[in-house]
């Protein structure tokens, strides 16, 4: 929660009083897939990812009743391929054979182009877009969440159970 949730917060209400003073200015947040669904053993990161996603709702809300200039835009990517899946505390923590085993996993979840994910979040600043869900990946897993609530679950988990070819 310090890192992912109060470390946005502190910032905000640190730039908040100079981007007040600017005619338009935005603030972006980055979420993740997992501030818009909580799967089985994210506990604490989702918590903390949909803390991020509450606290940039609230505050646009509340600069917009007031007629702020400034904007607040969250963004919910899904798997990026970067190393940090395999930089975790957890992967550090893991023996090496386990991260070996785990990492064809990783190389398969995290798809997208860090250099395309950054392209399409500042298209989404200019724009200035309220919500920007990055990635095919979340994009899917952000519709079936929308049309199945309280179920969705139901469904990742059973992609998860099947067999593999």
């Amino acid at each position: 929660m310090n890192v992912n949730f109060w470390s946005v917060v502190r910032m905000m209400k640190a730039f908040l009083p100079i981007l007040k003073e600017q005619v338009a200015a935005q603030i972006v947040n980055i979420s993740s897939v997992f501030g818009l669904i909580g799967p089985p053993g994210q506990c604490a990161y989702s918590a903390s990812k949909f803390a991020v996603r509450g606290v940039s709702e609230v505050l646009r809300h509340e600069l917009q009743l007031a007629g702020s200039g400034v904007g607040v835009t969250v963004v919910h990517p899904g798997g990026v391929r970067t190393g940090i899946a395999r930089n975790a505390r957890t992967a550090a923590a893991m023996p090496a054979a386990e991260v070996a085993k785990l990492t064809p996993l990783f190389d398969k979840l995290l798809r997208s182009d860090p250099a395309a994910v950054a392209a399409r979040i500042v298209a989404g600043i200019e724009k200035r877009e309220r919500r920007i869900v990055v990635g095919a990946d979340s994009r899917r897993i952000d519709m079936i969440q929308r049309l199945l609530p309280a179920s969705y679950w139901s469904i990742f988990g059973r992609a998860l159970k099947a067999p593999k070819d």
